[in-house]
């Protein structure tokens, strides 16, 4: 796969799918407002492909979890400098799927915020969603999160948030989570969380 290969050519379309995150604010992200976050940040995202072809290759059915921290308290600094961390993807990807995602998952699921990658991993990823849970278990972390309902018993919402390739964004509750590898150790409980749709290399309008 060459480098400047972006999903929406001849031979690739849109790559869709269900986003979740969590991370280590109580409240909600100060980062989806533009906001700054004394101290920085960490966060477990995962990226649930469902539909894209890059390349040539369809990558419905796989899963994408990065592990990462994000060391900068302004806003303005997370933006420009990004994060540090790791992106572990499904062990069942093909041979030609995994030629894709060692570049496509850097540049393209993770380019938008990760900027310091410490590798690609292929583990196994088990999630497990049942009526507004959804769980994420690899080798080195798990997450559980669950969608945050007004008194309507509807997903509490949040529109026009700083990151272009989400839509339909819930809020979200993440009793708990954790990661450890890489030397490094996060265990957070009762954090902030993110479920919503997500959208990469789209055509140009």
């Amino acid at each position: 796969m060459s480098t400047n290969t972006r999903p929406g050519g001849p031979e690739g379309g849109p790559v869709k799918g269900i986003y979740h995150e969590t991370c280590a604010s109580e409240g909600h992200c100060p980062y989806y407002f533009g906001r700054d976050k004394e101290g920085g940040c960490r966060y477990f995202m995962v990226f649930r492909i469902t539909e894209g072809v890059v390349d040539g290759v369809d990558l419905a059915g796989i899963n994408a979890v990065y592990m990462g921290d994000l060391p900068y308290p302004t806003f303005a600094e997370v933006t420009t400098k990004g994060s540090h961390g790791a992106a572990y993807i499904s062990d069942t990807a093909t041979p030609a799927q995994r030629a894709v995602l060692d570049t496509f998952a850097v540049q393209a699921l993770g380019g938008a915020l990760m900027k310091d990658f410490w590798g690609v991993h292929y583990v196994p990823i088990e999630v497990v969603e049942d009526d507004g849970t959804v769980t994420v278990t690899m080798p080195t972390g798990e997450m559980t999160q669950q969608l945050t309902r007004s008194g309507d018993g509807q997903p509490v919402r949040i529109e026009n948030s700083t990151l272009p390739f989400l839509t339909n964004i819930k809020a979200a509750h993440a009793p708990y989570w954790r990661w450890a590898d890489h030397g490094r150790h996060y265990e957070y409980k009762d954090r902030c969380g993110t479920w919503a749709d997500f959208v990469m290399g789209a055509p140009p309008a």
